[in-house]
């Protein structure tokens, strides 16, 4: 660590004295003159060429006119200049280290590429302004060099309104890998693609947590961003184009092509706590590979220290550590030489530790055969906390051992291991265009705790344990044929293929120690590692599977007229362990005028359960005087998930419904408004545990497997999602600089429309007691509420010469959703409302040098954090099964809980010693940055 920061510091002090060309000025002029024109020869109007004077930092702008033609004069002699050519909805183009002479002016011609999407369409020259659908582009390079963070996740949380994602706290692997959601939707329900090609998920499963129970995400944090060119949103279902998963939309990320230059990047910051040090050391570089070829490679490190909540107490009623009676407690930490900051219990960041390595290739075999290769790999080395084990809870599960006698804190860590690489060729034959490639993959994800014990070993127990964990495979075939028809209709695009995909999951076991009770501790002793129980071989055993599956497609796009698109998409695909799915989906745009259109589509989506879901097994071993009995999750191939009428999981169905307009009045101001509609059927989510007294057969069931208790995944839920996103931007020169200026906003609504319940749980789900329903409150809750209902991001920013700046408002709308309910209690749990947030980021960028960019910032510089947890159940209400008059206060409910059951129930859960959900501005306040950066190659 000590010499990843002093490297840090090297790399700043080199940089900055990294050294500059400049000639000799005189008072005579020189000009460049030129034109601006499409690949076609068609003149761009209004095109912007700005000419930079590096010695002086004095920039010279000018607009092309209706001809295309641009002519800057009195400009300084000498040099070196940095020519920039920029056009909406086409590649931007620089031209470097030119110099000029007085009386020989420069002419120069351009020919523009189209700025092309990858995303929602299969032809290649479609731009993000005449796209059917919306796209948001986001430039990963400006924002990987002067954005707060390093990591994808976060550095798009903030840019882009329909997506979301927070960091856990306190949910075990959900503490080390990120989720994220598009409208709302499932952090399952969204396609991720590397260009272009179908990206794999985490092997991590969510069990706890704030959103994505139940669901696998994909791990957008294991790929550099230093190693993007962009990224892609296309905010629409288009599963009929890229098959499952792709309900809510489809995030591509396209890899920087270069074949020379490259860049250093290096990041420090802090939150105003003192904690959280982040430190983030990146190098890309670009190669020729042959003639025609590019290599680029991209290798990072980067560190994140762990962050804890500025509040921190010990309620006696929630989690004491040695009584529930002050005076008792007060004595045990007298006596121990202790206070109750001794015991505080982490709450926020996991720390982490990256190595990231990411090569992108391409070369051309012949003049109709290209050959292209990329790939990732990630390894990270995470630590979390689990709760605290206390005298209090059971003090059977401590030890004389040194550090355990009086408590301990266990921490959970992980080794993540993923990697990925595609290899395929392009060929031309004839009028069609052929890509075929293949893909491998893989993330492993393996538990190791420390600082922890199994007491059923008594003093014989180890403090380390390796728990196991998750191993996820994928590979996939794919064969594209395109044609561009430009004789039929006004230009018509056609794209067919197939893919073969083979999915594997598996769950690793630990060793005995971390998940077997050997009943040699005290008595009552628990078994098992302590924070988190290792993964036992019957689990292992039967959470193994591998599924194949086989698709087909048809994609047609087709200009009607030059003003009238008409998109539309089928694919069937066929899976080996569920059935087939047949899709489609039609889009279509039409040009009103130059500066107005209008767009919408329909279509029909699906996501196939995960293997994860399909095999996914965890149970406690508990050994009692009848035998080993269990209790957790079971998959649905199990004898007991027949019984109690859970079917095997089937593909969750989608219907999505979108219209909205496209305005470009002039060259400076854009709005876009995309409104939608989604439903989905069949969505998959886990259930509530149950034991005996269901009924008479599950009870049945339960003792011949000798079970306790039981949890399953289930398609049991559909919804509604309406919502309504708005793009609007405008760019102005002014004096030497440009001002940009956008509002983005989404606004989103989930809602439930029915719940599907096997016949055995219909009388639990039909009475009147919230604490024991088929599928929970908090769960439903999350689906439906654990999102924004809106989100704003407003930003001013201006680019001069050498300085810029720019300030960014990001507004969370409400987040609710019910409480844990640990104590199964039959009224429910609280219901919480986290009223809106807004964030306010600070950035200031200065060119030091032609290549040494320095960015230093703040994110939220108030230090706006969520409600905690006391007060949005007062934004909220007390259970629902609470009668009144208790339910109009959590003191009175919690005295009638309290009084009901006989123990001291004070709610919600843990609002002492975890007083915050990781919902909206998440709970590290304010955070502080630097970042250098030297780019070389220009």
């Amino acid at each position: 660590m000590k010499k990843l920061r002093l490297f840090s510091l090297l790399i700043l002090l080199v940089c900055g004295f990294a050294p500059t060309q400049s000639r000799a000025q005189t008072n005579e002029l020189a000009a460049v003159t030129g034109t601006i024109l499409t690949e076609q020869g068609t003149p761009l109007a209004g095109a912007s060429m700005a000419a930079i004077h590096l010695p002086t930092g004095v920039r010279r702008i000018a607009l092309t006119d209706a001809l295309g033609h641009f002519d800057l004069n009195t400009l300084l002699t000498g040099g070196p200049y940095v020519l920039q050519i920029t056009q909406a909805g086409f590649r931007s183009q620089v031209v470097s280290n030119m110099f000029l002479k007085a009386g020989q002016p420069v002419n120069l011609n351009f020919a523009l590429v189209p700025d092309v999407v990858a995303v929602g369409t299969r032809r290649a020259d479609r731009t993000e302004q005449d796209a059917v659908a919306p796209v948001d582009v986001i430039d990963m390079r400006e924002l990987a060099l002067t954005a707060p963070r390093t990591d994808n996740t976060q550095l798009l949380n903030y840019v882009v309104p329909s997506f979301n994602s927070n960091r856990e706290t306190s949910a075990d692997g959900g503490d080390h890998v990120d989720g994220f959601n598009l409208r709302g939707l499932g952090i399952d329900q969204v396609l991720v693609l590397v260009n272009g090609h179908r990206r794999h998920a985490s092997g991590l499963i969510n069990l706890l947590g704030s959103r994505g129970l139940g669901s696998s995400p994909t791990d957008l944090n294991t790929i550099s961003a230093n190693a993007l060119d962009r990224a892609e949103i296309l905010r629409d279902g288009a599963a009929a184009q890229y098959g499952s998963d792709a309900i809510a939309g489809v995030m591509n990320f396209t890899l920087k092509n270069d074949n020379h230059g490259g860049n250093v990047l290096v990041n420090n910051g802090i939150h105003s706590s003192g904690l959280g040090y982040n430190t983030t050391l990146s190098l890309n570089k670009g190669l020729k590979l042959g003639k025609q070829g590019f290599l680029n490679l991209t290798g990072e490190a980067d560190y994140r220290g762990y962050t804890t909540s500025p509040q921190y107490s010990r309620d006696l009623k929630s989690w004491p550590i040695f009584s529930d009676e002050k005076a008792r407690e007060d004595s045990f930490l007298l006596a121990n030489r202790k206070t109750s900051l001794d015991y505080r219990q982490r709450n926020g960041d996991a720390r982490m530790l990256n190595y990231r390595g990411v090569y992108n290739a391409g070369v051309q075999l012949s003049e109709k055969t290209r050959f292209y290769s990329f790939g990732t790999y990630n390894f990270r080395r995470g630590q979390a906390v689990a709760p605290w084990v206390l005298p209090y809870s059971n003090p059977a599960d401590l030890s004389d051992r040194a550090g355990f006698s009086l408590g301990y804190q266990p921490n959970i860590n992980t080794r993540i291991n993923d990697g990925s690489a595609v290899a395929g060729l392009e060929l031309k034959l004839g009028q069609w265009s052929l890509d075929l490639s293949q893909s491998a993959a893989a993330n492993r994800m393996l538990y190791d705790l420390s600082n922890t014990l199994n007491p059923s070993l008594g003093t014989a127990s180890p403090t380390t344990f390796k728990a196991g964990g998750q191993r996820l495979t994928q590979f996939v075939t794919n064969a594209t044929f395109t044609r561009l028809f430009d004789k039929m209709l006004a230009g018509t695009n056609v794209a067919l293929g197939g893919e073969f995909r083979t999915d594997g999951y598996k769950i690793i076991a630990g060793e005995d120690a971390s998940w077997k009770d050997y009943e040699r501790g005290a008595a009552g002793a628990s078994g098992g590692s302590q924070g988190f129980i290792g993964f036992d071989p019957t689990s292992a055993a039967s959470g193994t599977g591998s599924r194949r599956n086989v698709a087909g497609f048809l994609d047609v796009e087709a200009d009607v007229t030059k003003r009238w698109t008409v998109d539309g998409a089928v694919r069937f695909e066929n899976y080996s362990d569920f059935g087939s799915a047949f899709i489609y989906k039609a889009n279509t745009r039409l040009r009103l005028a130059d500066w107005l259109a209008l767009r919408g589509g329909y279509n029909t989506g699906f996501r196939a359960p995960s293997q994860a879901q399909q095999v996914y097994s965890q149970l406690t071993l508990l050994p009692t005087a009848n035998g080993t009995t269990y209790s957790g999750i079971f998959n649905n191939q199990s004898s007991i998930a027949k019984v109690a009428g859970i079917g095997r999981l089937k593909a969750e169905t989608s219907r999505n419904l979108s219209a909205g307009f496209v305005v470009n009045p002039t060259q400076e101001l854009s709005l876009a408004i995309d409104a939608y509609r989604i439903d989905i059927d069949d969505r998959i989510s886990l259930t509530n545990t149950f034991a005996e007294g269901i009924s008479t057969s599950l009870d049945a069931a339960l003792q011949q497997a000798n079970t306790t208790s039981v949890q399953f995944f289930a398609n049991s839920v559909n919804t509604r999602t309406r919502g309504l996103d708005v793009v609007t931007r405008y760019s102005k020169l002014l004096g030497r600089g440009t001002l940009r200026t956008a509002l983005a906003a989404n606004f989103n609504e989930t809602r439930l429309r029915s719940l599907q319940v096997p016949a055995l749980f219909q009388g639990i789900q039909n009475d009147k007691l919230a604490g024991n329903d088929f599928i929970g409150q908090r769960e439903l809750s999350l689906l439906t509420m654990g999102s924004p209902r809106s989100k704003m991001i407003a930003t001013l920013g201006y680019e001069g010469n050498k300085l810029g700046g720019q300030v960014r408002a990001t507004r969370f709308g409400q987040v609710s959703f019910y409480d844990f309910n640990f104590n199964g209690l039959e009224e429910g749990s609280s219901y919480l409302i986290f009223r809106p947030k807004t964030s306010i980021d600070l950035l200031l960028t200065y060119k030091a040098t032609k290549g040494l960019l320095l960015a230093a910032g703040a994110q939220n510089v108030f230090s706006v954090r969520p409600d905690d947890i006391n007060t949005a159940a007062d934004n909220g209400h007390a259970p629902d099964g609470v009668p009144a008059p208790h339910n109009r206060s959590r003191t009175a409910a919690n005295a009638y809980l309290s009084d009901k059951y006989g123990y001291n129930i004070s709610l919600p859960y843990d609002h002492d010693i975890l007083p915050y959900q990781m919902v909206q501005t998440g709970l590290n306040g304010a955070f502080f940055y630097l970042k250098a950066s030297y780019t070389f190659g220009l």
